[in-house]
């Protein structure tokens, strides 16, 4: 064992320079010469709602506090649909995003092998896009890598276009089904307006009345007129009693206008009160169900105000949650190769080969102590 760990020991020592520069030399060799360029484009996003007041109102400011939450959660959900399977697909299908991973614009290392899986070619996706949200300002960075400029640029703005679809398509389709419902219950509303009209203009053709509640009080004022001619006319006739005889003409008149009077009062109550021999509808029953359909169509009218009310404010409610996707920085076209970056990676992979030549050796002496 002591033979073994003092040869590694004395190879570790002699190849020193070996060990550490030529694995250091391959990989500045690829860096440099072999690997691909890739190129990097960005943009930023930020959700807006239609809802905004001035920059110079001190109410608005404060409602951009309170709604500085909601744009960050629209924020993450803009996040989470970039980084989803079915932005990857949508790539897919738009702009053939597999074949230009697999093309021989990339290199051996860095592109997505021909005999991937899908699970494989989904993280190979995520490893090329860098999505990020600022806390404060709800701002979306997007950065999109490629192994052209102009690719990297059609990443980008295809992915833009979609979530800008894919936010605008939400808000909407729930603005649709709000303002859908309010418009149904207004509807409905409107058409049981529209049938207590119809039922009160029925009852009055029916019964050919326009008032029954005015022609009610003009026959109890007819009535009430009549029966005090009808007792006029009785005074009358007990004073003529005390000066003529039975037979006189005077006296014989007054009893014909009293039984026609009589007769016409009869008539005229009759006419007031139920009538339940000829099956008609008296003036108080005519009364009582005009009564039940006016309250019936006032009910309907103001119903129909508070709902016509609702309608409204859900619209200008639905305008005001509507939500854009607007674009800050359009997708850039970058003219130099972001990826590789040769200096931090060299810099780096150096750094690593120290740390494991010094672990090597540390743990070699340590076995030689014990």
């Amino acid at each position: 064992m002591k033979d073994t760990l003092l040869k590694v020991n004395a190879f570790v020592k002699q190849h020193k320079t070996l060990l550490l520069v030529m694995p250091w030399l391959l990989y500045a060799f690829y860096l440099i010469v072999w690997a691909a360029p890739q190129y990097e484009s960005q943009s930023q996003l930020i959700v807006k709602s239609s809802e905004g007041g001035s920059s110079f109102d001190p109410s608005s400011l404060l409602m951009a506090t309170v709604s500085g939450s909601a744009a960050s959660e629209e924020s993450k959900i803009v996040e989470a649909y970039i980084q989803s399977a079915d932005m990857l697909n949508h790539l897919e299908d738009a702009i053939q995003i597999r074949a230009h991973y697999t093309s021989d614009e990339a290199d051996l290392f860095s592109g997505l092998p021909s005999s991937h899986s899908e699970e494989d070619f989904y993280q190979y996706y995520l490893n090329h896009i860098e999505v990020t949200v600022d806390s404060s300002s709800a701002v979306i960075t997007l950065k999109a890598r490629a192994f052209t400029p102009e690719y990297a640029t059609l990443i980008n703005s295809t992915i833009v276009a979609k979530a800008e679809a894919f936010i605008n398509a939400i808000n909407n389709d729930l603005a649709k089904s709000k303002l859908v419902f309010a418009k149904g219950e207004h509807a409905i509303v409107e058409q049981k307006l529209q049938q207590a009209k119809t039922d009160l203009l029925a009852f009055q053709s029916k019964y050919d009345v326009l008032d029954p509640t005015a022609e009610g009080a003009a026959f109890q004022q007819i009535a009430f007129s009549l029966q005090a001619t009808l007792a006029q006319k009785k005074a009358e006739l007990r004073t003529m009693r005390t000066m003529m005889s039975e037979t006189a003409p005077e006296i014989v008149n007054t009893r014909r206008e009293i039984s026609a009077l009589e007769q016409q009062l009869a008539e005229q109550k009759s006419r007031i009160s139920n009538n339940e021999d000829t099956g008609a509808l008296s003036v108080s029953e005519l009364m009582a169900q005009y009564s039940n359909l006016k309250v019936q169509l006032e009910l309907a009218i103001q119903a129909f105000s508070s709902s016509l009310i609702t309608l409204e404010n859900a619209r200008v409610e639905t305008y005001q949650k509507l939500q854009h996707l607007v674009t800050i920085e359009s997708p850039t076209r970058p003219d130099d190769n972001q990826y590789p970056e040769v200096t931090y990676n060299l810099t780096l992979f150096a750094v690593i080969l120290l740390v494991l030549y010094g672990i090597v050796r540390i743990v070699i002496a340590t076995i030689r102590e014990l």
